[in-house]
C-alpha cells in the first residue's frame, strides 16, 4: 500500500477566528457572515442619516434584515415583525411592493439598520436559543470597542436608533465614545422591539419611532 503523503498525515489546526465574532468557526458561519456583509452593502446609503441598531443577526440566514426575498416571503417571527413594523415606522408602504424595492425605499432614505454584534448571538453563545436572554451586558462590553470603530470609522451617521432594550447597555459605550449626542432615544430608552402577536407592543413601537423621527427631521 503507498504511503500517504505527509500533508495528510499532519494533525489539522484549530479552525481560524471569525473577523466578527473573533471566534474560531467553521466555513459555514464565515461564509454567512460575508453573504450578511454583501446583502446589507447592497441597500447601504452612501450618507447615512439614521442607523438603526438591533442586537444581532437572526441565525437563520433568510430572516436577515436585507436578505430580500424574490418570491413569497420567508422571514419569520421575530424578524418578519421587525421588517415590517420598521417599514411602516419609517412610512414606507410594502402594499403591492417586493421586499427589493422596499429596501430600495428604505435606503433612498438615508436609513440603515445594523447589528451591534456581527454574528448571531447562538454562534457566540452556544446553547443560547433564539428569542432567548443571553448575557447581553456582557456582549455588549466584549465587542463594545469593535461596534464604536464600525459607527465611527463606517457608518457615520447622523443618528442612531437603538432597537430593544437588549441594546442597553451599548448605550454608555457610545456616549463614553463621544456618540452620545448622536443617539436618539424614545422616554430615555431605545425602542421596544415589536414582538409578534402584540398589536400593542407593535403600535407602541411605531408610535415611539414616530416621535424620533419628528425630532430628528
Amino acid at each position: 500500500m503507498p504511503a500517504l503523503p505527509s500533508t495528510l498525515l499532519q494533525p489539522r489546526g484549530p479552525a481560524p477566528a471569525c473577523d466578527g465574532c473573533g471566534l474560531p468557526q467553521p466555513a459555514e458561519h464565515v461564509a454567512r457572515r460575508m453573504k450578511r456583509l454583501e446583502l446589507a452593502t447592497r441597500f447601504r446609503p452612501i450618507h447615512i442619516k439614521v442607523l438603526f441598531l438591533t442586537e444581532a443577526p437572526p441565525p437563520r440566514p433568510e430572516d436577515y434584515f436585507y436578505a430580500a426575498a424574490s418570491e413569497a416571503p420567508v422571514r419569520r417571527g421575530l424578524s418578519a415583525v421587525l421588517f415590517n413594523e420598521l417599514m411602516r415606522g419609517v412610512g414606507i408602504d410594502t402594499a403591492g411592493k417586493s421586499e427589493d424595492q422596499a429596501l430600495g425605499e428604505f435606503q433612498r432614505g438615508g436609513f440603515f439598520l445594523a447589528d451591534c454584534l456581527e454574528c448571531p448571538v447562538e454562534d457566540i453563545v452556544p446553547g443560547v436559543r433564539e428569542g432567548a436572554r443571553a448575557n447581553a451586558f456582557e456582549l455588549a462590553h466584549r465587542y463594545g470597542p469593535a461596534i464604536v470603530l464600525r459607527v465611527e470609522r463606517s457608518y457615520k451617521p447622523k443618528h442612531i436608533v437603538p432597537i430593544s432594550t437588549r441594546t442597553r447597555h451599548v448605550m454608555p459605550i457610545l456616549q463614553k465614545a463621544g456618540l452620545g449626542d448622536r443617539l436618539c432615544l424614545h422616554d430615555g430608552l431605545p425602542l421596544h422591539f415589536p414582538h409578534p402577536h402584540n398589536p400593542a407592543a407593535q403600535a407602541q413601537f411605531r408610535a415611539g419611532l414616530a416621535c424620533i423621527l419628528k425630532r430628528i427631521q
